[in-house]
């Protein structure tokens, strides 16, 4: 099927790029490696939990359609706690060795290139004096990222909606880079503001109003914005664009990454407006009754609610008026609504740039843009409060953004626009630096900024002074790679994202060990195959104690169908049931069966779980989270199965097929069991009731449908004994009426089809193979 917006579905870019984590409570940790082969284990063992595009937009559509529901407010129970990670040119040559000259990660570092910037880091010499960060802002100032302080090899970024959430995956985090021996070089949490200024950043304005929209990500009809960027503009070889020159074919699908601590002084800068005010009310270009947050809403370009002062140049709107970003500038030249050196107009001129003297068209902004995350850290100003709100308080913006070229896109917008005097150009006097995030930065960024206004007597331009009063305290350049790249790092090689690279588990040693030689992959036992609650095409197979998460992306799915499986695999990782606090006395998995309206409910999606424990089979209930270590946790205590109605009779569960075309129908769910008697394996049909509430809980009452049949009415089942497992083929659901699915028996699988219908015809596509496919790696 094709989906309308089908970067939604990528499953290689990773999730904070396009989608963006948009939680409340994160943490930067700030990352040196120790040994070579260490930092690889430490990477695998990570990888699992990398957050990915598909899942975080999943995600925050669920959580767009209940805030919706619910007039605006946050749903309490749909949570998600994400990771990230970024590494920096000496950590990549850490992961692989290059860290010489002999043998570079770059074969041609060209001047003036992103490949150079990234090569050369943000606190470089070469870089930082062109960015503005000098004096106050100068890298031997900063408190990391500097030639001067410890080197960092990644950035892992944890965001969750809980604060305690955040913490408990900090914990983790702490633990593995100590097993590895990584160094946290650096640690900053960030929150987003309480109460009213929630959403704002320290100065007190609405923050992340101005963000592209992404064609082929985001919905238009979501966003007032007409203007669609391509989303090469941010990453790399996506859709298949070609990549720029001297940029390797390992970095498709990745983002190169800008981490920068930026101070706010709070009181200092409403100070300030008031100053400059007085100059605007003494040249008589404002009345007397002119307030500090007319100016500095001039001064952003927005109000404080987010509001544009170009659609509202008098006064902020009514309480509840959303911020609007379908703003046109081309009836305001000069500025004199919306000042050209507001923040606004200095990051996005849209329409109306002039520059020397010439429209430039719309197009020529396109490639300029950012895309921005980040969250403010430290407390609230607020003088009263003797807890961490005073003006000597660290405080600030952990500002974070995406973008395809570093030069094109950050440093030209930072250098050329928002630091220059002369941008727009051609104008006379010049329009001055952004007061809000720049100001006076020595001999050649004075801090005068004009002030345009009309008057009696025609346009009057009045010079203001601003001083900086946001300072740069740390900056890091990185890049963030694919899911594949990440992989291959674990391994020391830097491979091409494969086409269908699959996203997902790897080697889950611990850190610092020593991965040994797999042997080859041989055919074994399938208990059961549980799909991804949130990413299709993945699954975990339950063999013995042995968990595998397994991706079939198309590539795999086609050999895994109709081509010849005898160089796929699929196994993205494995570990030991140990690691599931879901399977806790679980010593085999017979059957697991979804709760069929309790699937991606608050955050989590509910199943039954049926194992055997001393020769009698029970089931418990168990939850497994949609974030991105998808968190598991039992619900339940073991119960008998004589508690279901429609299987009372029945001693063993041994496989679960839901019927494709007959879920959620009419309030049941209907389901084929596969189940062992002392005569063989034979099935029957039960049903599922969505869940009824009464005073002691939520129940689901089942009932028996069709009673038992053997396995021969089944056209498709015609040699096998006794299934064990199914998976439904990716993207194979209820096509033209038909459903495909592999049956798992006997260390085998086949591929079958399930007509819709009453009859629910079956159909053998595909004769047995051995699966081994399913226990190789890629």
């Amino acid at each position: 099927m094709i989906t309308a917006l089908p970067l939604r579905e990528n499953t290689e870019i990773q999730g904070d790029i396009l989608a963006g984590f948009k939680k409340d409570h994160m943490t930067f940790l700030f990352l040196q490696f120790g040994a070579k082969d260490a930092a690889q284990n430490w990477l695998a063992e990570l990888l699992p939990n990398i957050a990915t595009t598909q899942q975080v937009a999943a995600f925050n559509e669920k959580f767009h359609e209940a805030r919706k529901s619910s007039q605006g407010d946050d749903p309490k129970n749909l949570k998600a706690t994400w990771l990230g990670l970024s590494l920096t040119y000496p950590g990549i040559q850490r992961l692989t060795g290059k860290e010489t000259d002999r043998d570079p990660v770059f074969p041609k570092v060209p001047t003036g290139t992103t490949i150079q910037a990234f090569v050369q880091g943000s606190g470089s010499p070469q870089r930082a004096d062109a960015l503005g960060d000098k004096g106050s802002n100068a890298p031997d100032k900063w408190i990391f990222g500097s030639e001067t302080k410890p080197a960092i090899h990644a950035v892992l970024t944890i965001a969750a909606d809980a604060e305690h959430d955040r913490d408990a995956e900090l914990n983790r985090q702490r633990e593995a880079a100590s097993r590895a021996g990584v160094v946290i070089v650096y640690q900053q949490n960030g929150a987003t503001l309480p109460g009213n200024r929630r959403g704002k950043e320290h100065f007190g304005f609405k923050d992340g109003v101005s963000e592209p929209v992404v064609s082929n990500f985001d919905d238009p009809a979501e966003h007032d914005s007409p203007r669609m960027i391509a989303a090469h503009e941010f990453v790399l070889g996506v859709e298949d664009t070609p990549l720029p020159k001297n940029v390797p074919d390992w970095m498709k699908y990745g983002s190169f990454q800008v981490v920068r601590r930026l101070g706010q002084d709070v009181p200092g800068w409403w100070a300030q407006v008031n100053t400059e005010l007085k100059k605007l009310r003494d040249a008589k270009v404002v009345g007397e009754n002119a307030k500090a947050e007319w100016l500095g809403a001039r001064l952003v370009g927005r109000w404080r609610c987010g509001a544009s002062v170009a659609k509202f140049p008098d006064a902020p709107p009514a309480s509840g008026t959303r911020p609007d970003n379908d703003i046109s500038f081309r009836d305001d030249p000069d500025g004199v609504v919306t000042p050209l050196f507001s923040h606004l107009r200095k990051n996005a001129p849209r329409d109306g740039l002039i520059d020397d003297g010439e429209h430039v068209d719309e197009k020529f902004m396109d490639e300029h843009r950012i895309i921005r995350r980040g969250i403010p850290y430290g407390a609230p100003f607020d003088p009263a409060n003797e807890d961490g709100g005073g003006p000597d308080e660290p405080r600030g913006l952990m500002f974070v953004c995406y973008q395809a070229d570093l030069v094109r896109q950050f440093e030209f917008i930072q250098a050329d626009w928002i630091n220059s005097p002369n941008f727009p150009r051609g104008r006379d006097p010049q329009p001055g630096p952004d007061p809000m995030v720049s100001g006076e930065l020595g001999k050649d960024i004075t801090g005068d900024v004009a002030f345009e206004s009309n008057g009696n007597g025609g346009r009057k331009t009045t010079m203001l002074h601003f001083m900086p009063f946001v300072t740069t305290e740390g900056s890091v350049y990185a890049f963030t790679p694919s899911i594949s790249t990440l992989r291959g790092l674990s391994r020391g090689r830097l491979e091409a994202v494969a086409p269908g690279g699959q996203s997902g588990w790897t080697s889950t040693l611990p850190g610092g060990q020593t991965r040994p030689q797999e042997p080859p992959a041989k055919p074994a036992p399938v208990d059961e195959i549980l799909p991804w609650p949130d990413v299709q095409g993945r699954y975990w197979t339950f063999s013995g104690r042995t968990v595998r998460a397994v991706g079939a992306g198309a590539a795999e799915t086609k050999a895994l169908t109709t081509g010849s499986d005898d160089r796929t695999g699929v196994v993205l990782g494995q570990e030991d049931f140990a690691a599931w606090p879901a399977l806790a006395g679980v010593e085999q998995v017979d059957a697991i069966l979804p709760v069929p309206d309790e699937q991606c409910m608050n955050g989590e999606s509910a199943y039954w779980l049926f194992h055997t424990v001393n020769g009698k089979q029970v089931y418990r209930r168990i939850a497994i989270a949609l974030d991105a270590r998808h968190t598991n946790r039992r619900t339940g205590d073991d119960l008998p199965i004589g508690y279901w109605r429609s299987c009372a009779d029945i001693g063993r569960i041994d496989a679960v097929l839901p019927v494709p075309d007959m879920q959620r129908v009419g309030g049941k769910s209907y389901y084929w069991v596969f189940h062992t008697t002392p005569q063989g394996q034979v099935y029957r049909m039960i049903a599922v009731h969505d869940g009824r509430v009464y005073s002691g809980g939520r129940t689901h009452p089942d009932e028996l449908v069709r009673r038992d049949g053997n396995l021969t009415v089944w056209n498709s089942l015609q040699g096998i004994s006794r299934v064990e497992a199914h998976a439904f083929v990716p993207g194979r659901s209820l096509v033209d009426d038909q459903t495909w699915t592999w049956i798992f028996h006997n260390q085998q699988y086949r591929l079958i089809s399930i007509a819709g219908g009453d009859r629910h015809t079956d159909t053998r596509i595909r004769e047995d193979r051995p699966n081994t496919a399913w226990f190789r790696r890629p």
